[in-house]
């Protein structure tokens, strides 16, 4: 089941080589991929998260994004929710169904169909700076965290803003506001919030970290209506001196989490004891180490990719040692994710060649590569509902929901 927007226009920043390469992608999409909706929104989006959640009437599922203006509009900087239906709910199998002129499984026309393309739900105004990136509260999804350029953390409550709030009502900025200028953490307005993640053990816990190497940790039960402004972090770290990129926890651990840098390092820190337990050596990665991530199914498997291509998993024990595996996306990586439900798969996103290649990393074998993206990849999530559903987003204003051909898994399995 294809659904595509073919509002695409040629940039004058793509070489006639991706240009060709996307035309290529565009013609075989009825072959790769078992569902497909590609979108075009005004500004890219830096960030992209599935919601737990999941309209089993319509097959509805939400998605948090971002709109990114890079400063130029900041009446247009904002975090949205979008929804679109996958539309599984329909009984496509049926012999009524099928279009003899297009030989393909249709529903009836009197079956109404919900919008094809993704539709915008609630928008919130980001109050300062450019979002980098954006994580809901595992615990309560209708609290949501943005990382900003101006050096800050802005936590929401979805349930204030947007539509569902009383037009009589004049909602806050935000709720919650995470900061300090403390000269122990050395975190000012001009250090950029890069990325976050929430503790999913202990509710309220956040993880951020800075581009001038910081890492802290937050606690947003410290919140109270009189003072929305959080400035003291529950633990801090200094980690990169060059500049951290991202932080992830262990899953099933409310104490460890591990952060990577421009140093070409990843460390693992205990909030308990405040201090680093363990640290990679240099060497293994090059051009900075841009997304780390724990396997969802095994916290002692962690994943770190950097700025020359190179995806190395650890095992969490023996950081110091060598990689357990290396293997090799082809160009800068800007995220990885591993798969929630499946626990050998793990997606990398081309920072720089818009590809985004599924991996096997038991065997070190590719699966699938999603080459529709014209620029960089910014983010990417996985569906938790459905196993190798994704949602990617790029500079080039894409937003992208895509699943693989089934048969072409399983050929590769």
């Amino acid at each position: 089941m294809l659904q595509e927007n073919d509002d695409l226009t040629a940039n004058q920043a793509i070489d006639d080589e991706r240009q060709q390469r996307y035309i290529r992608w565009k013609k075989n999409t009825r072959l790769l991929y078992d569902y497909l909706n590609t979108n075009t929104s005004k500004w890219p989006s830096l960030t992209c998260q599935f919601f737990p959640d999941l309209d089993t009437t319509t097959d509805t599922h939400r998605i948090l994004l971002s709109s990114f203006t890079s400063s130029q509009l900041p009446e247009d900087e904002s975090l949205y929710i979008a929804k679109i239906s996958t539309l599984r709910h329909l009984n496509w199998s049926s012999l009524n169904n099928f279009d003899m002129d297009e030989m393909e499984f249709k529903p009836d026309n009197s079956t109404k169909l919900p919008p094809k393309n993704l539709v915008n739900e609630i928008s919130i105004r980001f109050p300062g700076g450019d979002c980098n990136r954006a994580r809901y509260l595992p615990q309560n999804p209708d609290v949501i965290s943005g990382a900003s350029s101006d050096g800050s953390i802005y936590v929401f409550d979805r349930t204030k803003h947007g539509t569902t709030v009383s037009q009589s009502a004049t909602p806050k900025a935000y709720e919650i506001k995470l900061s300090t200028v403390s000269d122990v953490v050395h975190v000012d307005p001009s250090n950029e919030a890069v990325s976050l993640d929430w503790n999913r053990r202990k509710e309220g816990l956040l993880a951020s970290c800075y581009a001038r190497g910081q890492l802290l940790v937050w606690d947003i039960s410290q919140y109270t209506r009189s003072k929305p402004v959080i400035d003291t972090p529950v633990c801090s770290f200094q980690f990169d001196s060059e500049g951290a990129n991202d932080v992830t926890w262990m899953p099933s651990h409310d104490s460890l989490l591990a952060a990577c840098g421009e140093s070409n390092t990843v460390a693992l820190y205990d909030t308990r004891t405040g201090t680093a337990i363990l640290t990679t050596q240099a060497h293994f990665h090059d051009r900075g180490v841009n997304s780390c991530d724990f396997n969802h199914h095994n916290d002692y498997l962690l994943a770190s990719a950097d700025g020359n291509g190179s995806l190395n998993l650890w095992d969490m024990r023996k950081l110091d040692k060598s990689p357990i595996r290396t293997i090799l996306h082809g160009s800068s990586v800007s995220t990885i994710k591993w798969n929630p439900s499946l626990d050998t798969i793990i997606a990398v996103a081309g920072q720089e060649d818009g590809l985004i290649k599924l991996w096997d990393a038991a065997t070190g074998q590719i699966i699938f590569t999603h080459g529709g993206h014209m620029l960089g990849v910014n983010d990417i999530a996985w569906n938790s509902h459905d196993p190798q559903m994704m949602c990617s987003v790029s500079n080039d204003n894409s937003i992208h929901i895509w699943k693989p051909s089934s048969h072409l898994i399983e050929a590769q399995n």
